[in-house]
């Protein structure tokens, strides 16, 4: 009998079925559930894909993370920039009380200067930056750590993706910030929610509870012509299909491409992301400079990796006692992360493992597909392909299905949405 073939078993593919009503298969390439919302268990540390933490507006949402993880906790972000050896509160742009003089003139001065033109998030990024923020704080934030975000040219990028990712405080806000202490609390995860138990996995559980993929099964070929699904040695009869897969593996599963949407798939751009994560055994319990805080932005080039957060200031149940686990963030273009095998040796410079600390536990987590680059070909090349995936009755979503820059929330409630109108027969 023809059914919904999921393909992937992580937060979106998981979501989809949970709410399907009709029969469906989900197809996991992996050994174990999950994608970037997997956990890893070492030595009694909880380890995720770096820091995913859950961001909810939607009161049901919240109620279904409530009920599949077993609860949570509610935490008030405590994250900073590290600067000149200086903690600026996130976000920058609206604590500038905290720099030296000299940066705090230069990021005034150009709030201050700015040429008054109309601002646009297709405009090239560092454009966009330097028309909302000024010349000051995108020579000292936005560039420098979006440069090692993103390891792509600013130039070719638009700010299309910045939308609830990058706080935007009026002028006036940014100046006075100069001069007093901000109290507001900007951004998206001002106040984020993480599992009291099992890290993030607590999520993926929860569902598998009702949904059990079919394992080690991962998708070769997409026979448009016949409904088929190849993989491994077993063929599935869909009606529909929901992938959750990169949008770029998708298209070259398919038979029968035409050329125009290959042409479009070969458009689209990504980075890769590789996390360490580390255990450490505290001699003298957290380091100084790590107190407190969930993560830390690192824009100054001297420091290889973009991010490091602490698991165990978020949720002390993620490592043993006398201990600390944190993650710490490389971006490459072409998944070669050099810098990443000096990361200890870094960490003890910067000060953020004691000298007399022990490592007990390392484990990398490498992903192919980090952040999806917003440039000038991506919007037109998703028009393209979705356009002919949705002939085929074929559904793509997901951070990397709907090749989008997205979080928790909005994938529970984009595959849900999916799953009740195919429930409802409106697809």
């Amino acid at each position: 009998m023809p059914k919904t073939v999921i393909i992937g078993a992580g937060i979106s593919g998981l979501t989809a079925a949970y709410f399907l009503k009709k029969p469906y298969a989900v197809l996991e390439a992996k050994p174990y559930a999950g994608g970037l919302c997997a956990s890893f268990y070492e030595d009694g540390f909880t380890f995720d894909c770096s820091g995913h933490f859950i961001h909810i507006k939607d009161k049901k949402i919240k109620k279904l993370v409530e009920k599949l993880t077993g609860g949570t906790d509610e935490i008030k972000r405590n994250a900073a920039i590290y600067l000149d050896k200086t903690f600026v509160p996130y976000p920058f742009q609206a604590n500038l009380y905290y720099l030296n003089n000299k940066i705090k003139k230069e990021c005034v001065d150009g709030i201050l200067k700015r040429k008054e033109i109309a601002i646009s998030t297709s405009m090239p990024f560092i454009d966009w930056s330097k028309a909302m923020f000024g010349s000051g704080i995108t020579k000292y934030f936005m560039q420098p750590y979006n440069q090692k975000l993103w390891s792509y040219d600013l130039k070719k990028m638009t700010a299309a993706w910045s939308g609830p990712f990058v706080p935007k405080p009026d002028a006036k806000t940014i100046v006075e910030s100069a001069y007093s202490k901000n109290k507001e609390h900007y951004g998206y995860n001002s106040v984020f929610y993480y599992p009291k138990n099992k890290g993030c996995q607590a999520l993926i559980n929860g569902m598998l509870k009702k949904v059990k993929p079919e394992y080690n099964s991962k998708t070769t070929k997409i026979d448009i012509k016949n409904k088929v699904v190849h993989a491994g040695c077993k063929q599935y009869k869909y009606n529909k299909i929901i992938s959750t897969q990169p949008l770029t593996e998708l298209i070259k599963q398919i038979s029968n491409v035409p050329a125009n949407v290959k042409k479009a798939a070969a458009k689209l751009v990504c980075n890769s992301v590789r996390c360490v994560n580390i255990g450490v055994k505290a001699a003298t319990g957290i380091a100084k400079n790590l107190k407190g805080v969930h993560w830390l932005y690192l824009p100054e080039s001297k420091f290889p990796f973009y991010r490091i957060g602490v698991y165990s200031n978020v949720n002390a149940k993620t490592a043993p006692k006398n201990s600390y686990g944190f993650y710490v963030e490389f971006s490459s273009l072409n998944g070669k992360y050099k810098s990443s095998r000096n990361v200890i040796k870094d960490l003890k410079k910067a000060g953020f493992i004691g000298n007399s600390d022990g490592i007990s536990a390392i484990n990398i987590v490498d992903m192919p597909y980090g952040y999806v680059i917003f440039d000038k070909n991506r919007e037109r090349a998703l028009q393209v392909i979705n356009s002919f995936l949705v002939k085929h009755n074929i559904f793509s979503i997901g951070r990397y299905g709907a090749w989008e820059y997205s979080f928790i929330e909005k994938n529970i409630k984009d595959a849900k949405e999916l799953a009740e109108k195919i429930n409802a027969e409106s697809l």
